[in-house]
C-alpha cells in the first residue's frame, strides 16, 4: 500500500507540470493577444456560446417567472421606443401650430386699467371691513 519514494516523486513532478500548464494557459487568456486569439478561434467561441446557451435555457426552464418578465420589460420598451418614434415622424409631418395667444389677456375684465379696482376687491374679500387706508398702503 505504501508508494516508494521515486513513485511519489514521479507524481509530485507530474502535479507540478500539470499545474505549469495550467497557469501558463491561464496566463496566456489573460493578456491581449490571448483574448484576442481566444476570440479569433471558432471552436472556443462555438463552446463557450453552447455553454452559455445551455445554462440561460436551464435558467429559464427551472425559474420561467423571471424570464418572462425580463422578456415583458424588453418587450415594452421596443414598443415604446417604436411608437416614440412613430409619434415624432407624425409630428414632423404636421406643421406646426401657430403660437397660442394668452386666453386671459383678451378678457374685458382683464383690462390694465380695471387692475387697482380687482386688486381692491381682492384685499376687501380677503380683509373685509378693513381701513382703506391700510388697504393703499398694502398695495
Amino acid at each position: 500500500m505504501t508508494k516508494s519514494a521515486d513513485d511519489l516523486e514521479h507524481e509530485v513532478e507530474a502535479s507540478r507540470s500539470k499545474l505549469d500548464r495550467t497557469l501558463d494557459s491561464l496566463q496566456s487568456r489573460l493578456n491581449f493577444s490571448g483574448a484576442t486569439a481566444n476570440l479569433m478561434n471558432p471552436e472556443w467561441r462555438a463552446r463557450t456560446l453552447h455553454g452559455n446557451t445551455d445554462r440561460f435555457v436551464g435558467a429559464a426552464r427551472t425559474n420561467p417567472l423571471p424570464v418572462l418578465l425580463i422578456l415583458g420589460g424588453l418587450g415594452f420598451l421596443v414598443y415604446d421606443a417604436v411608437s416614440r418614434a412613430a409619434e415624432a415622424r407624425r409630428l414632423a409631418m404636421r406643421p406646426a401650430a401657430p403660437p397660442r395667444p394668452n386666453t386671459d389677456r383678451h378678457l374685458d375684465e382683464n383690462r390694465q386699467d380695471r387692475l387697482h379696482d380687482k386688486l381692491d376687491a381682492a384685499l376687501e374679500e380677503s380683509f373685509p371691513g378693513s381701513d382703506p387706508v391700510s388697504v393703499r398702503i398694502t398695495k
